[in-house]
């Protein structure tokens, strides 16, 4: 890296910071101003406080595109201000050459971004998670997950409670036929899970019915139950989509389609979450046709407002894809890819015509 790549490449990562700095500063009074009008019992300020640093990690990731963009028109600018950049223009360096050395800072800190979407948030927002509803006087245990239904084929299964080390209590199973007309109940009394996708139900009481109505009841020591469902899915059950990290979104949205249930969710924000990387980038074209584009005759004032302005129009349309795609059953992955596709088209095109 040429000693000129790393000024270009330092002005903008310092700009970048500041401006996530800002942001996440901002983001962080907002939700502690949102989180005084929880206050009861045990939850206070000082919890609600700490609540919203505990939070900051998934905002700062989730913020990270748009503070790509403003940071890339302030780092610029600020080498445009400065006749800098007409300098590097006269020596020969080309456009793409600018673009590729602000790319490289942003895409460290979109590395650092994903690194942390999958091993600190998830156990930052549990840990809010949990300190909040133990503060409001709300039962809360992290390990345990009750009333939770699932579909196998064509059975019904409830478990009254569960827990991530793989213990089950009062698990019930309704299999219906074809014809959607209930054919076998068991109630099993607990069970535990031996590996390999298979539980061991124990003290079971089954009853099957026939086409006349009659009924035959019998009752097991122990059974064999197979299925997808394991411990570690059973973790992720009570945890919001965003929270989770994406090596778990995947396998667990997998799981769900597998059974027939709705996973759009969790796979739109699976591949929000991997796609990261190519969002921060469209914004980084975008950022760099507003300074060689037509606004680069303009004051840094309009350019940071513009910047903003066409930020909260990504994260705007992003939303609207996204819940798009789920009402209207499209796949989760051109909802994510759309507002990316567009705005690095923007910027590629404007970027073309320097020059």
């Amino acid at each position: 890296m040429s000693r000129l790549s790393r000024y270009v490449s330092r002005v903008v990562l310092s700009a970048t910071l500041i401006v996530l700095l800002l942001l996440t500063g901002l983001d962080l009074v907002f939700t502690f101003l949102a989180e005084l009008e929880e206050l009861k019992q045990n939850y206070q300020a000082p919890q609600a406080l700490w609540y919203s640093l505990l939070s900051l990690p998934w905002r700062l990731c989730d913020m990270m595109p748009v503070a790509s963009l403003i940071g890339g028109i302030v780092g610029l600018g600020l080498l445009a201000n400065h006749s800098e950049l007409t300098v590097m223009r006269a020596a020969g360096v080309s456009v793409w050459r600018i673009v590729a050395w602000v790319l490289q800072p942003i895409m460290l800190l979109v590395i650092l971004s994903v690194a942390m979407t999958e091993y600190v948030v998830p156990r930052c927002q549990q840990l809010a998670e949990m300190n909040k509803a133990q503060a409001l006087g709300h039962h809360y245990n992290q390990d345990e997950l009750t009333g939770y239904w699932q579909k196998q084929d064509n059975t019904f299964v409830h478990i009254r409670q569960a827990n991530i080390k793989g213990q089950l209590r009062d698990i019930s199973f309704y299999q219906l036929n074809t014809q959607g007309q209930l054919v076998q109940t068991q109630v099993a009394a607990q069970a535990y899970y031996l590996g390999q996708q298979r539980w061991q139900l124990q003290s079971i009481s089954q009853a099957q019915f026939a086409a006349n109505g009659s009924a035959t009841q019998q009752h097991l020591t122990n059974s064999i139950w197979r299925s997808e469902l394991t411990p570690d899915f059973l973790a992720l059950v009570t945890v919001s989509p965003e929270y989770l990290p994406p090596s778990r979104l995947y396998q667990y949205a997998h799981y769900l389609e597998g059974q027939g249930l709705a996973a759009s969710s969790y796979f739109l924000e699976f591949w929000k979450k991997i796609l990261a990387p190519l969002a921060a980038m469209s914004m980084v074209f975008v950022a760099c046709s507003f300074i060689f584009g037509p606004l680069r005759s303009v004051t840094m004032g309009l350019r940071i407002i513009l910047g903003i302005l066409t930020g909260l129009g990504f994260r705007y349309l992003q939303d609207f894809s996204g819940y798009a795609s789920l009402i209207y059953q499209f796949s989760p992955l051109i909802a994510a890819s759309v507002p990316i596709i567009i705005s690095m088209c923007w910027g590629i095109v404007a970027l073309r015509r320097v020059k």
